[in-house]
């Protein structure tokens, strides 16, 4: 306002100037000049250019008056003008200035940025904008510390909740982003090794990303040279205050600069004195982290290591707590089903305590003593069932001294009415805290087992036919005389007998009779011989003797008794009767018998010899014969089978076996069959060089030739094993015999990567017989790895269901004999049918072998056989023949 009045005031003295020098120059103008004017006011009255003084003044009253009007207008515009003027220069800045200030009262720290750069109040403006940016900047502190208390308290209600460490971190993520005011933030777990950093949660970036990159913590390694390594190294934060001038090109440096920040911090996640993750945050202005900023986040992570704590201890108690329920719960169930078991098991239990008597027994044992269980209890039940030691000591005696458990096998128990029966048991100790409480017993009847294991043990050594002993038990027999021969100088011979004729009675009448026969017969060289020779079914048809401590003269004696006994032999069969004759080799052994094999062999070339002769004959080995030469130059099959491998002249092939049940894809089964061929590359069937390479003990080769070569040939035909459902492998029963065949199997199929399921070994019903302990143990190792087994030739003897159950076999192989016949005779139709029905009970499955005709095919369908086998279903071919088309009569 001063101004303004100073101002109008010199404007009016400006105008009120102008307007007197506006008036003089009228006045002289009109008077004409000064000397005439002066004249006239001092000669009144007198004239002035005709005019008169008073004239003269009128007029000049009204240039004063007119002059007046004009100026005063004038001055009025002119103060109008720079009023409007000096508002614009002077006071809209300050209004301007002014409304800035309350803007900046309000809060907006940005409406400073509107002030111009120069102007009449530039130095107030500078003076605004920097008190502004002050301003801001403090209020930008204060609502960051302001978002990351936020943080901190939503941290803080978090924790609260006693979430799980995943569900936490991610939940920690998500405040430091929405209330902590970050770009992004996201969490990693340290490995077991302390090797990297796994990203599990995040908030702002992508955790997929995240993922992506491989966060090393090597810092001898440069792509690791980063914060996470420093804060994982130092459990210590770790801040960059400037990421995009930092020389770190590590894929830490890569997201911070991906997100658009320009500082980062670590912050070691530290539980039980070791870092298990850490937390990365990133924000937009660079030396974003301010010490008050850095304890913020130190405190949050602080929080979320003891809230992990926190929550593996309440997982703990809760862990324990449920396991203590559930520990009560299964004693209370133990204590249930031993309380059940005791009474429900087979097998007898009592306790006894420190002092010998009776503290529990169950119902089993109380009744295979004779007692009830309340006679028993807090007796001395050890001197009542006698059970003592050699000693006549009690057996709670023994376990009491030696602290530990006592198993015996071979014992008797006295029952109350004095009778014994056989058991096995075991006593255990009852300790409490070291001290011995009492035993616990456990015992069974081994009455029916010992019958069995008895059996067992005779049919592992003997003939299930003729209850000879068999081939295995005699080559045992003649080496424990070979041994003797040797170490006393004692002179034994050997007898090899091969009966004549005999497959005449097999190809009429049936395996049947023929078994029927050999049984009678057996009985007959039983009365025949003296009660210390030993005699054994060596297979077929086929005999040995062996005579110890005996001269060639009283074996020959004992072979013309033999042949005579035979040979006056009448077996008779459906009103038909056939006689037999017998040829014999005789051997002697001695000291200078090179080997148990070579007498065996030997004998058997002199039988052979025998019946060259004529049959029903006797022939001496002697060293220089020459018709045994002759014999022997035959039988050189050992060199010939070599000469094959050595020469790659076995070949095999494949015989489809046809499903009568099933037209699946994937069903079809073929068995692989070995063939050999000669030098003039002639074909050799089986039956011509597998008997010498059994009677000389080279199938073991020749089984693992085919095994091999099988393996290969379905690896190498990847289509045409997928196709296949089976394929089946033919084991001789020397492999039965070999410890480490089952290792080369199983080597076998890891060198060539083959399903074992696609796979089945089949063993025949005779080999299994004479060793049965061996198949049972072979068989049940390659189970466990997915191999299955067919038994071969069954139903030779009826005596074949009673080890079955032994065998975990899948696949019976009804015996041929049986099959080939069946359409016209009754009988062997009866023994398929039997076979069948049986096997399908046990939950095996049957295969038919030697069909030959449709008629025979459509009987084994009725009857409900699985597979057949035979010339009139498919012949035999060699592997790589085409697929011959879907094989099922389904």
């Amino acid at each position: 306002m001063q101004l303004n009045s100073k101002v109008a005031a010199v404007m009016a003295v400006l105008f009120l100037c102008l307007f007197t020098v506006d008036v003089y120059l009228d006045y002289r103008q009109m008077s004409g000049s000064s000397s005439a004017v002066a004249e006239s006011v001092t000669l009144a009255p007198a004239r002035v250019d005709g005019q008169t003084v008073g004239q003269i003044y009128q007029q000049l009253a009204v240039i004063i008056k007119q002059r007046a009007i004009f100026y005063a207008m004038g001055f009025l515009l002119s103060l109008l003008l720079l009023a409007w003027v000096l508002n614009k220069a002077l006071l809209f800045p300050v209004s301007r200035l002014k409304r800035v200030a309350l803007e900046l009262a309000r809060g907006n720290y940005l409406a400073a940025m509107n002030l111009p750069e120069h102007d009449e109040l530039t130095q107030v403006s500078q003076a605004f904008k920097h008190m502004a940016g002050e301003i801001a900047k403090r209020e930008e502190v204060v609502n960051r510390q302001k978002g990351l208390y936020s943080a901190l308290s939503q941290t803080s209600k978090t924790i609260l909740r006693n979430r799980s460490p995943q569900v936490l971190f991610e939940r920690v993520c998500d405040i430091a982003v929405t209330f902590g005011g970050f770009n992004a933030a996201w969490i990693g777990e340290v490995n077991e090794m302390g090797k990297n950093i796994l990203p599990i949660a995040s908030a702002g970036i992508n955790l997929e990303s995240l993922k992506a990159c491989t966060f090393e913590l090597d810092l001898t390694n440069p792509q690791a040279d980063s914060p996470l390594a420093i804060s994982v190294y130092g459990k210590c934060p770790s801040v960059i205050d400037e990421v995009d001038v930092d020389p770190g090109k590590t894929p830490w440096h890569r997201l911070a600069k991906l997100s658009g920040s320009r500082s980062a911090a670590v912050f070691p996640i530290v539980t039980h004195q070791q870092v298990v993750a850490t937390l990365t945050v990133y924000a937009q202005e660079r030396s974003y982290f301010t010490l008050t900023i850095h304890d913020l986040l130190h405190e949050m992570v602080s929080d979320l290591a003891f809230a992990i704590e926190n929550y593996e201890r309440t997982q703990a108690h809760q862990l324990a707590h449920h396991s203590l329920e559930r520990s009560s719960g299964e004693l209370e169930a133990v204590n249930k089903k031993m309380s059940l078991i005791l009474e429900s098991t087979g097998e007898g239990i009592f306790g006894i305590d420190e002092r010998g008597a009776c503290s529990f027994i169950n119902k089993a044992a109380a009744e295979m003593l004779g007692y009830t269980q309340e006679e028993l209890l807090n007796q001395q039940i050890h001197t009542r069932v006698r059970m003592f030691d050699e000693a006549g000591k009690s057996f709670n005696s023994a376990v009491l001294k030696r602290g530990e458990s006592v198993r015996v096998k071979d014992e008797s128990f006295l029952r109350k009415n004095e009778t014994l029966f056989p058991v096995e048991y075991s006593t255990y100790p009852i300790k409490e805290s070291g001290k011995f409480k009492g035993s616990v017993t456990v015992f069974r009847d081994v009455t029916s087992t010992r019958s069995m294991m008895r059996e067992m043990r005779f049919l592992a050594t003997h003939d299930s036919l003729t209850h000879l002993l068999n081939r295995h038990a005699f080559d045992q027999r003649l080496r424990e005389t070979f041994a003797n021969s040797k170490d006393h100088g004692v002179q034994h011979v050997l007898l090899y007998m091969d009966l004549d004729q005999f497959k005449l009675v097999n190809d009429t009448c049936g395996h049947v009779a023929g078994d029927m026969m050999l049984r009678q017969l057996s009985h007959r060289l039983q009365r025949t011989i003296g009660g210390d020779d030993v005699l054994a079914r060596l297979g077929g048809d086929e005999f040995g003797l062996l005579m110890e401590n005996c001269q060639l003269e009283r074996a020959q004696r004992l072979a013309s008794k033999i042949c005579s006994v035979i040979k006056d032999f009448r077996f008779s069969w459906e009103g038909r009767a056939f006689s037999t004759g017998v040829s014999i080799g005789i051997v002697a052994i001695g000291p200078n018998t090179e080997s148990p094999h070579s007498a065996l062999s030997s004998a058997d070339a002199a039988c052979y010899v025998a019946k060259d002769m004529g049959r029903n004959r006797i022939h001496v080995f002697q060293p220089y014969d020459e018709e045994i030469k002759r014999q022997q130059g035959e039988m050189r099959w050992v060199g010939r089978i070599e000469s094959a491998m050595d020469q790659q002249r076995f070949s095999l092939l494949q015989q489809p076996i046809m499903s009568l049940r099933s037209t699946a894809i994937g069903d079809e089964h073929i068995e692989v069959l070995l063939r050999m061929q000669d030098e003039r590359g002639k074909q050799i069937m089986p039956g011509a060089f597998i008997p010498a390479a059994e009677r000389y003990n080279i199938m073991g080769t020749l089984d693992r030739w085919v095994i091999s070569h099988a393996f290969r040939w379905l690896s190498e035909n990847p289509q045409r094993m997928e196709e296949l459902g089976l394929c089946a492998i033919n084991l001789s029963g020397q492999s039965l015999g070999d410890g480490t065949l089952h290792e080369h199997i199983l080597e076998q199929l890891r060198k060539f990567d083959l399903p074992a399921d696609k796979i089945s070994f089949e063993i025949t019903e005779t080999a299994v017989v004479s060793r049965l302990d061996q198949a049972a143990r072979f068989i049940s190792l390659l189970k466990r790895r997915g191999f299955r087994f067919a038994l071969d030739d069954f139903g030779t003897g009826m005596s074949s269901f009673s080890y079955l159950k032994r065998l975990p076999v899948d696949y019976l192989k009804i015996d041929g004999s049986f099959v080939s016949n069946m359409v016209n005779d009754p009988v062997d139709k009866a023994m398929v049918e039997s076979i069948n029905e049986i096997g399908h009970l046990m939950g095996l499955q049957t295969i038919a072998e030697y069909v030959e005709d449709d008629q025979t095919l459509e009987q084994l369908i009725d009857i409900g056989v699985d597979y057949a086998q035979g010339f009139g279903v498919v012949r035999p071919m060699p592997l790589d023949m085409a697929d011959p088309g879907p094989l099922n009569a389904a």
